[in-house]
C-alpha cells in the first residue's frame, strides 16, 4: 500500500484590473477554506494537498485530479478538475461530485488565502473542513459548506452563509447595512453586532429558540401571502412561518434560519 502523499501548492495571482467587482472564488470539495487580508495587491493562495491511496496504484490514479487556477475578468478562481467532478467550467450544466465507484484514493485540499482588503469572496467546501473569513471588508461575502462550520470574524459587507451540519457565526466590524442571510440545518446561527444595530430580523427555527439582548425589539406582523386555486375561483391567505422583528429603523434585512438549533443575536463583548 502506498503511503499518503502531501504537497504544498503556492500561487501568487493578480486581478486583470482593479475594480469594486473583484472576487476570489474557491470551489473545494474536501478540506478547509480560510481567508484573511494582507497589505498587498496580490492574491496569495497556499494549498495543502493530501492524497491518501486506498490501493497500490491509488497514487498514480490520483493524477486524474488536478487543482486549477484561472484569472478571468474581475475574478480569480480555483477549482478541482477530474472526470467525476461536474462543473460549468468543464462543459456540464450541473455542478457537483459524482463518484460511482472506488477511486482507489481519497483527497483533501486545505486552502489558506490572503487577499487585498475590499475583495469580494465566494467560498465553497463540502466535507472535513470549515470556512473562515477574518478581518475583511467587502461588498459581499458568500460562504457555503455541507459538513462543517462557517465563521466570519470581524467582517463587513453583505453576507450569504449557508451550511448543513455546523454552526454559522458572523461577527461584524461594521453592522450590516443592506442584508445578511445566515442559515444552517443542524447547528446554531449567531450574529454578533456592534452598538446601534438597525435591522429587520427574520427568524426561523423548528427545534430551537431566538435569543437576543436587543432591548428595543419590536415584533412585526407575519407576512401574508395571497394564494388562489388553479381556477381562480377562491382565494385564501397564508401566514408566513418566520417571525419578524425590528430594531432601530429596520434598515438592514437579516434572514436567520436553522432547523435544529438556536438563533442568537447579541452585542459583541
Amino acid at each position: 500500500m502506498a503511503q499518503d502523499h502531501t504537497e504544498k501548492i503556492v500561487k501568487e495571482l493578480r486581478f486583470n484590473r482593479k475594480s469594486p467587482g473583484n472576487v476570489v472564488k474557491i470551489e473545494n470539495i474536501d478540506g478547509f477554506v480560510h481567508v484573511e487580508t494582507h497589505k498587498s495587491d496580490k492574491v496569495l493562495i497556499e494549498v495543502e494537498r493530501i492524497i491518501k491511496p486506498g490501493t497500490a496504484d491509488g497514487l498514480a490514479k490520483s493524477k486524474e485530479l488536478s487543482l486549477e487556477f484561472e484569472v478571468s475578468g474581475d475574478s480569480i478562481i480555483s477549482y478541482l478538475k477530474a472526470p467525476y467532478i461536474q462543473s460549468h467550467r468543464t462543459g456540464s450544466s450541473n455542478r457537483g461530485v459524482n463518484i460511482t465507484k472506488d477511486l482507489g484514493y481519497r483527497f483533501t485540499h486545505n486552502f489558506t488565502i490572503k487577499v487585498p482588503q475590499n475583495t469580494n469572496i465566494s467560498l465553497i467546501t463540502i466535507n472535513n473542513g470549515d470556512v473562515k473569513v477574518k478581518d475583511l471588508t467587502a461588498s459581499y461575502i458568500h460562504a457555503a459548506n455541507v459538513n462543517g462550520a462557517i465563521l466570519l470574524d470581524n467582517i463587513s459587507g453583505d453576507v450569504d452563509a449557508k451550511t448543513v451540519n455546523g454552526s454559522v457565526v458572523a461577527k461584524y466590524r461594521e453592522n450590516p447595512k443592506k442584508q445578511a442571510r445566515l442559515e444552517t440545518l443542524n447547528g446554531n446561527v449567531e450574529l454578533l453586532y456592534r452598538k446601534s444595530l438597525s435591522a429587520t430580523i427574520s427568524f426561523s427555527a423548528f427545534n430551537g429558540d431566538f435569543y437576543t439582548d436587543l432591548e428595543d425589539l419590536q415584533q412585526l406582523a407575519p407576512k401574508v401571502e395571497k394564494v388562489s386555486n388553479r381556477s381562480g375561483a377562491t382565494t385564501t391567505y397564508k401566514l408566513g412561518k418566520e417571525s419578524t422583528y425590528k430594531t432601530g429603523t429596520g434598515a438592514a434585512l437579516l434572514h436567520l434560519k436553522t432547523f435544529n438549533g438556536n438563533v442568537i443575536v447579541k452585542a459583541q463583548s
